[in-house]
Order: structure tokens, then C-alpha cells, then sequence
């Protein structure tokens, strides 16, 4: 009696990526072919109503490969949405939750989660500890990590990324979760300390170029600042202290100055001119943090991003 294999979902969210599909397609068979070969596996790709020759190729592969099962999305609602909603559709018994078209991150490293995942991991993840990219990038995702990390309870490891594997059973409790705009790559640390981290690097890109663009890797940026973490309210605890100081430092400086030297100036003007733009400043840094929070629970109630699936293809109905 022949045993029954194990079952790997992958999905790849794709948008006018016509020039790296058929490597990405290889890329993957091959691995289950030479390396994986005990294991069975379905490579879903969701595309986000491209306007170049990505449906056309991806019909093409899936018409000849079984393995290969596509989402059609009839919008582009962004990668993480389209994630998020693919996750629905996956039947594996192990789900490696994004492997980019563009191959950035490496293929190989989906045998290594694999490998610890039998370990008994109920997920493995990715860090981008080496990127190939400007250091001002660089810089700016290491501050976005400590930041996130100052008012969350679970530690989110610097550098995470979205190429992870999670067992079926963890997928379960995460689809539970009632979010609209979910930063996916935290979610598993918040059900399980059971996981492991492997370090790799981010690479360029392959073929084309990036069709992500400063100000949606922004929106992500900000999107997940406020689902995973309470730290814009507990910084604006410590600001409002360190101004508070800052204030009676300035009065009581004030204070000694005009006693002892007694200038030629009408007493507390120069502080009320200082005092109406430095307050000034911190009530609409405060209400801008409350109008991101509100923009993100309307959002949520709202739920008018929901991803609209045109078509899908090599799903059983």
C-alpha cells in the first residue's frame, strides 16, 4: 500500500510579473522533484489583475501542470491581501505563506523549512539579515522593527519576512482571527512560541523590476505598526513626560533668570512663544497618531478592501 504524501501549499501574489513566472514555476518543480520528492505540493498563485501577459502565462501552466492552481483577483488589492485571502484556498498540510515571483528570496530555503517542520516546529520563518538594497532602506526597516517591537508582548524577530511555513493546525487558529488588514508575518508569534528563525539574504531582483513602490511599502509599514503593536500610545506617554520635564526645566530656568537679572523684556513672552509652537507641535503629533488609529478601526469596520476573486483555476469545486 502506497503511503500518502504530505502536501505543501505555496503561494506566489503576482502583478505584472509576465517575465518571472516560468522560472518561479521551474524553480519550485524542481525542488519537488529532486529535493522533496516524498512530499506532494500545489503552487497557487494569486494574480492581482495584471495588465501584461501574466494571465495568459499562467493559464498556459496551469492547463499543462496540475500542481499549479491560480486565483485570479479582479483588482489589485496588494500583496498582502491577496496573501491573506489565497490562505482560504490552500489544502497542504504545511503552507509556505509567500514565495515571490521575482525569486528575491531563495528557493532552496523552502527545503530547510521543510526539514524543521517535521522537527516538530509549528512554524518556520525567514530573516533578511543581508539585503542587497541601499542602506537607507536597510536603516529605515531596523528602526521599523525596534519601534514594533516596544509595545508588543510577543518579540518579533528583527528583519522577518513573509517567507515563512506554518503547519495546518496553526492556519486553522490564524483564519480564526476577524482582521481585514492583517501584517501576516506577526501573526504566527502571537499563538505559538514554538517556531524557529533561518537567516538568509534578500537578493535583487532576477528579471524586471519591483512593482512595489515607496508608498505602498509605506502603507504596510504603517498598517502593521498599528495591528501589531500599542507603542505609538505608550510613545506618546514618554514624549508627553520628557516634555512635561522639559517644561519645568524651562520654568524654573526662567524663574532664577528674571529674579536674578531682571531683563529689559516683558516677563514671559519669549516662554509663550516657545510654549504655543512646542505644544502646538505635540497636540498634532498626538492627534495624528489617533487619526491613523481611527482610519485603521474604520477600515476594519468597513471592510470595503475585501478581495473580489474573479476566477479560479485547478481548485476542486
Amino acid at each position: 500500500m502506497n503511503e500518502i504524501k504530505k502536501i505543501i501549499s505555496i503561494i506566489s501574489p503576482c502583478y505584472n510579473e509576465s517575465t518571472g513566472i516560468y522560472e518561479c514555476h521551474n524553480e519550485i518543480k524542481k525542488i519537488f522533484s529532486k529535493e522533496l520528492i516524498d512530499y506532494g505540493y500545489e503552487h497557487i498563485f494569486c494574480d492581482n489583475s495584471s495588465k501584461d501577459d501574466s494571465k495568459k502565462i499562467l493559464r498556459e501552466i496551469s492547463k499543462k501542470d496540475k500542481n499549479v492552481k491560480v486565483i485570479f483577483n479582479a483588482s489589485n488589492f496588494g500583496s498582502q491581501k491577496s496573501i491573506w485571502n489565497s490562505l482560504k484556498y490552500t489544502s497542504g498540510d504545511a503552507v509556505v505563506l509567500f514565495f515571490p515571483v521575482d525569486l528575491q528570496d531563495p528557493p532552496e530555503l523552502i527545503i530547510k523549512f521543510v526539514r524543521n517542520w517535521e522537527n516538530g516546529y509549528d512554524f518556520v520563518y525567514g530573516t533578511r539579515d543581508k539585503r542587497q538594497e541601499l542602506f537607507v532602506m536597510r536603516f529605515a526597516r531596523k528602526v521599523f522593527y525596534k519601534l514594533i517591537n516596544i509595545g508588543s508582548n510577543n518579540k518579533i524577530p528583527m528583519n522577518i519576512s513573509d517567507y515563512q511555513l506554518i503547519d495546518k493546525r496553526l492556519l486553522k487558529e490564524i483564519l480564526g482571527i476577524e482582521d481585514k488588514t492583517p501584517f501576516i508575518r506577526t501573526i504566527p508569534f502571537f499563538k505559538t512560541d514554538n517556531h524557529k528563525g533561518i537567516s538568509y539574504e534578500w537578493k535583487k531582483r532576477r528579471v524586471g523590476k519591483s512593482k512595489t513602490f515607496f508608498s505602498t511599502a509605506f502603507d504596510t509599514a504603517i498598517n502593521g505598526f498599528f495591528t501589531v503593536t500599542n507603542a505609538p500610545f505608550r510613545l506618546i506617554l514618554i514624549i508627553g513626560m520628557f516634555l512635561s520635564m522639559i517644561a519645568i526645566f524651562l520654568a524654573f530656568y526662567n524663574f532664577i533668570y528674571l529674579f536674578f537679572y531682571r531683563p529689559d523684556i516683558s516677563r514671559g513672552i519669549p516662554l509663550l512663544i516657545v510654549s504655543l509652537f512646542f505644544f502646538s507641535g505635540v497636540q498634532l503629533f498626538v492627534l495624528g497618531f489617533l487619526g491613523e488609529y481611527l482610519s485603521s478601526i474604520n477600515t476594519q469596520l468597513r471592510n470595503k478592501d475585501k478581495v473580489y476573486v474573479k476566477e479560479t483555476i485547478n481548485f476542486d469545486d
